[in-house]
């Protein structure tokens, strides 16, 4: 299913991969991996990626076959995949291996013991109502020793949680058979939808101190109710007051 393409450096694989699409240089099942991002993409364009170089798992990849049941939750897909995979390399290398100390925090990131180890970025490409395809940005902390600051308290690499190197091949491999597999499985709405709300249950436990919304919308003191159909985050302001957030960068209250 896949065509890889290996690059020692790029500004990054999602800017690379939406460039050749458009042009129709690239398409269904093609992979842009790179040994260092020096323009790396988060959720928002304005947040960058830190990478060690050669130390990290980075790619976008393209897909233009999407059962039309879930076109609209790749994003949650592919972190279900990639929650899946840190959890086999993980249960794989370490014995009693406790699944819950890896979390999927919605919308886009994975967590082990509360810090970031990876983080999800899908974009959609439409001819007006006809979705041309998507393309999706996997990064995994896989190597890296160190983390520069802000971020050096709040983000983790597999090494460091098994002391040991952990091989990029390997785990390249691993993923991308996971996509595979669960492009298949979740081809049912319903189901990647309940494995989803199951997954992101234990937020539901949090209080988020404020939520802001890409266009800047902000909102203050909110509880968490829950998943929407769609994957959007249902949260209560103190009021009683329900909103649902499609994408929302959150701040949980100590």
């Amino acid at each position: 299913m896949w065509t890889i393409h290996h690059y020692d450096e790029l500004p990054s694989t999602q800017t690379l991969a939406r460039s050749l699409f458009d042009e129709g240089k690239a398409g269904h099942g093609d992979v842009f991996i790179a040994a260092h991002q020096s323009s790396g993409r988060g959720q928002y364009v304005w947040r960058m990626w830190d990478d060690e170089p050669g130390a990290n798992l980075l790619l976008s990849f393209i897909l233009t076959d999407v059962p039309a049941a879930i076109c609209d939750m790749m994003q949650f897909l592919a972190g279900l995949s990639v929650l899946s995979t840190i959890r086999s390399i993980l249960d794989r290398e370490l014995r009693s291996f406790d699944h819950n100390r890896v979390k999927l925090k919605w919308p886009n990131d994975i967590l082990i013991d509360g810090k970031k180890v990876s983080g999800v970025l899908s974009e959609a490409i439409w001819a007006g109502q006809t979705l041309k395809g998507v393309i999706i940005g996997i990064g995994i902390n896989v190597n890296q020793d160190s983390f520069t600051d802000p971020v050096a308290s709040k983000a983790t690499a597999l090494k460091q949680i098994l002391s040991e190197t952990v091989p990029l091949q390997q785990t390249c491999d691993l993923l991308l058979a996971t996509i595979e597999y669960t492009l298949k499985h979740y081809s049912d709405r319903a189901k990647l939808c309940a494995d989803l709300r199951s997954e992101l249950e234990w937020m539901e436990s949090l209080s988020v101190e404020s939520a802001t919304t890409p266009d800047g919308t902000s909102f203050s003191s909110l509880t968490i109710k829950g998943i929407s159909d769609a994957g959007a985050l249902i949260v209560q302001t103190s009021g009683g007051v329900e909103h649902v957030l499609q994408s929302a960068t959150l701040h949980f209250s100590s």
